[in-house]
């Protein structure tokens, strides 16, 4: 009798057990997926800069800026290769890259973190901060920036962001074109979808 009862409680708790592993199984799994799609990134963003001087405005512009927001830890990263800028004008191009010494620091940096969260679930744009090191021909400085993101589909968010800076704060002469110098105050741009590969992350209220 003492027999029957222990194989009939085995048989019993078994499916039980079984069903514990494959949930256990299942909500590991969903974790992952949830964790990896928290990572936006991008590798053909639009990084630009605008530079002024009496009479006259020029434009730099890069298709290649790349980098990714984790929106589970914060951590925003992203750069810009010196020698993907192009002003229009190949001798210009090439005192640029002079000027920042693009050999020795062939990108522009940047590493922060959001200061703020991001809803998913929220249509339209949002605004959120982030803030960190900008680092411009090796010199780097804390900078923050207003980024505004909207999602625009399923495992897609569209950013943009726009700032100032000095670039004497950054170590570098003013450029001149017959005696004629460059403001120093440049403005900066940057515009770019930044998708996932994995499922949408839920929203927080």
């Amino acid at each position: 009798m003492k027999k029957f009862i222990k194989v009939k409680s085995e048989g019993i708790l078994y499916p039980y057990k079984n069903l514990i592993f494959q949930i256990s199984i299942l909500f590991l799994f969903l974790s992952s997926n949830t964790f990896n799609a928290q990572v936006y990134s991008t590798t053909d963003g639009l990084a630009n800069f605008q530079a002024k001087m009496p009479l006259n405005t020029y434009m730099g512009k890069s298709d290649q800026l790349q980098g990714s927001i984790n929106f589970e830890t914060g951590k925003v990263a992203f750069k810009v290769p010196v020698k993907s800028i192009k002003t229009d004008k190949d001798k210009r191009d090439e005192h640029m890259y002079e000027l920042l010494e693009a050999e020795k620091n062939p990108n522009v940096l940047f590493d922060g973190k959001l200061i703020d969260e991001f809803n998913f679930d929220k249509k339209g744009n949002q605004t959120v901060k982030v803030r960190g090191d900008f680092t411009l021909a090796r010199t780097t400085r804390k900078i923050t920036v207003p980024l505004d993101l909207v999602v625009v589909s399923e495992g897609e968010i569209q950013l943009k962001a726009s700032w100032s800076l000095l670039i004497t704060d950054y170590g570098l002469k003013r450029p001149s074109i017959v005696f004629i110098q460059v403001d120093d105050k440049h403005d900066l741009s940057v515009d770019a979808v930044l998708k996932t590969k994995g499922i949408k992350p839920q929203g927080k209220p």
